[in-house]
């Protein structure tokens, strides 16, 4: 791919605004046109050797310059073949009139007019012997390039400069290709990138070698043809056609042709002005919008609308400076805009969507969603769609207007703690507080179950075959939540083994009733009396109310303490915030009282979040039953606890203290 546009690139830039005709050809003089003398922008033809353009010619009566070019060229040509080159080309010039003729091997070549100075104020015998000394140099030159010892020179030269460039090339293949694969593998490992290498490996240095690589086929390509005068001279004439081809006009826009070369140069200026813009949105998202401390969704959202507004004023000024009447085109894009939003309507609804989606940001880069059977991580959200890489690391394309018009479950908006719901069933026989304590044991050993709020079990119902239960977990990463619910259903099943408690499976009990056999057995009964409803009444014993009022009690008190702290729980607790490693206890100073030995609320919030595994909201909870239990108190107890900026005290460290605050 890079050497074919390299090839394309060679033959095109040094010919491109110059049409001479090849020496083999000449134009019919029904073509001419006749010029004035005086007129400085009349029709130029160029006099060629061997690809290389030496001077130009003008018209003259009767004479257009394509025509005496074609006829000096051919005559070269021939002469540089048919002479030996043993001999010398001569060149001489032969005074005719007012004016003077080249000759070249007493062949007439050109006569030199005063047409052919143009504005250049020259006498014509210096403009001659000027024109008569470089056509000596170059058939001098034309014959040293056709002497074997050069050309055998001249293949072992390209030779070895060919063979190193394809080096070089497979080389910078090879780079690119490694800087794609190491960019993609931290993509997939979810290694954090620096701005360096997201700007530079993910984008630039791509682009980069790529540009190299046209660009070392572009100039070997032109030293390669430079070498032989045969490859130079079809270089010339491939170039030539190439810009004959191109700048021919192929459509007209306010009486303005625009050509092939107009385009190709539109997309050019379009291509780096994209390049441009993606490197300047680069910097403002890794250096602006990251020091400022800003989020991902924000700094990608900022980076969009960026890119939107500098591109349409980029694609406006390339416009202007091609010459294009961007009011004249206004109703064209009208036009093309009704036809475009009929065609185009599920683009248009995704691109607004993709809008809504950046200033409104329900859904943000790095959140966890769930949309309809697809749950994933956000990656990139664009103009048009959204990337979302599931668990199994396939990165989907979702459009837009999925998010807008569906419902999307965002398991990290706002709060990323969500809690689970686990249903289980255990036999009818089993004992419920042996399958309460045996269920948040195996719920507590999982280490991303957050000790606060505590996990709880809740009874569902009696089921057809099972007592129903569910048990509730709180969890701070939502994307672990299908790997937690399997692990905790593998340490309940073991728990649950070990307490020999039984999960049941779908039963069903039969009854059988004949009445010719519950009269045979009311006969048989020792006291006569016949069953009830065909069934035989049970001597149970039954407790007495007082009993099963204290057995109500204790359940109930059981249930309490599973939500609050435990006398072990606040112990534990107390010694890990006043040790060492707990919260910052020391005499602060407010206004003009000095209260010694106490905490900060929201110092103490953010303790318990960082090493109790919980929420802010639960460690303000937690920070209230220590209150209630009498183990901390505000310093003027005029306050709960509270995610703030107030000042609490141990009871234990009241008589560490100077004297206690009234």
């Amino acid at each position: 791919m890079g050497w074919a546009i390299a090839l394309f690139l060679t033959l095109l830039p040094l010919g491109i605004g110059h049409f001479p005709i090849a020496a083999t050809e000449l134009p019919p003089l029904t073509t001419a046109q006749s010029t004035n003398a005086s007129d400085p922008i009349s029709p130029l033809a160029a006099v060629v050797v061997d690809g290389r353009e030496l001077f130009y010619l003008r018209s003259i009566d009767g004479f257009p310059a394509e025509f005496r070019a074609a006829f000096a060229n051919r005559v070269l040509q021939e002469e540089i073949d048919r002479t030996p080159l043993s001999e010398a080309i001569a060149v001489r010039m032969v005074p005719q009139n007012s004016a003077i003729t080249l000759r070249v091997n007493d062949r007439h070549l050109l006569t030199v007019t005063d047409q052919d100075l143009g504005m250049l104020d020259l006498p014509t015998e210096e403009q001659a012997q000027a024109w008569a000394d470089q056509l000596t140099q170059e058939l001098s030159q034309a014959q040293m390039e056709r002497s074997p010892k050069y050309q055998r020179r001249a293949l072992i030269i390209g030779g070895v400069i060919l063979v190193g460039a394809i080096a070089v090339y497979a080389l910078l293949g090879q780079l690119r290709r490694f800087v794609c694969r190491y960019a993609a593998q931290r993509q997939r490992d979810e290694v954090p990138v620096t701005w360096f290498s997201h700007g530079t490996v993910r984008l630039l240095l791509p682009s980069g070698t790529l540009l190299l690589q046209i660009l070392l086929g572009l100039g070997v390509g032109v030293y390669l043809t430079n070498l032989l005068p045969q490859l130079r001279s079809w270089r010339y004439v491939a170039q030539n056609f190439l810009a004959e081809t191109f700048t021919a006009p192929i459509f007209i826009l306010n009486d303005q042709g625009y050509s092939a070369l107009d385009v190709v140069k539109f997309l050019a200026l379009a291509v780096g002005l994209w390049m441009a813009v993606r490197g300047v949105t680069l910097i403002v998202k890794s250096r602006l919008l990251g020091a400022i401390g800003a989020n991902r969704s924000f700094q990608d959202g900022i980076a969009i609308l960026l890119q939107l507004v500098l591109n349409t004023l980029g694609l406006l000024v390339l416009l202007q400076i091609l010459g294009v009447d961007v009011s004249s085109i206004a109703l064209l894009a009208s036009v093309l805009g009704v036809g475009i939003g009929f065609g185009l309507q599920n683009i248009a609804n995704n691109l607004i969507s993709g809008l809504i989606i950046l200033l409104e940001r329900p859904v943000q880069v790095g959140d966890f969603v769930s949309l309809g059977d697809l749950a994933g991580t956000v990656e990139r959200i664009g103009a048009r769609s959204t990337e979302i890489r599931t668990l199994d690391l396939v990165t989907i394309i979702v459009p837009n207007s999925e998010f807008i018009e569906n419902k999307v479950v965002n398991w990290s908006h706002g709060h990323p703690v969500s809690r689970l719901h686990i249903p289980l069933g255990v036999a009818y026989q089993s004992d419920v507080k042996q399958v309460h304590t045996a269920v948040l044991q195996a719920a507590e050993a999982h280490p991303e179950v957050l000790r606060f709020p505590k996990p709880k079990l809740w009874f569902q119902g009696f089921g057809d075959s099972s007592l129903d239960f569910e048990l509730l977990v709180w969890i701070r990463e939502p994307r672990h939540q299908f790997q937690v619910r399997s692990d905790l259903y593998y340490l309940i099943e073991a728990n649950l083994r070990c307490h020999q408690i039984e999960i049941p499976f779908p039963q069903r009990d039969l009854h059988l009733r004949s009445p010719a056999l519950e009269s045979l057995t009311a006969l048989l009964r020792p006291d006569g009396v016949p069953p009830i409803n065909g069934t035989a009444t049970a001597n149970k014993s039954i407790p007495p109310r007082q009993s099963m009022l204290s057995e109500l009690t204790a359940w109930a008190d059981f249930l309490r303490q599973q939500d609050g702290l435990s006398e072990r729980d606040v112990q534990t607790l107390m010694e890990e915030m006043r040790g060492p490693q707990g919260v910052e206890i020391r005499d602060r100073r407010y206004g003009l009282r000095l209260f010694p030995r106490c905490f900060i609320g929201s110092e103490a919030v953010s303790w318990l979040v960082q090493t109790q595994n919980t929420t802010r909201e639960e460690a303000v909870r937690i920070g209230q039953q220590l209150i209630e239990r009498c183990v901390i108190h505000h310093v003027t107890d005029e306050h709960s606890f509270k995610d703030e900026y107030l000042f609490y005290r141990f009871y234990a460290d009241e008589s560490k203290a100077p004297s206690r605050p009234t």
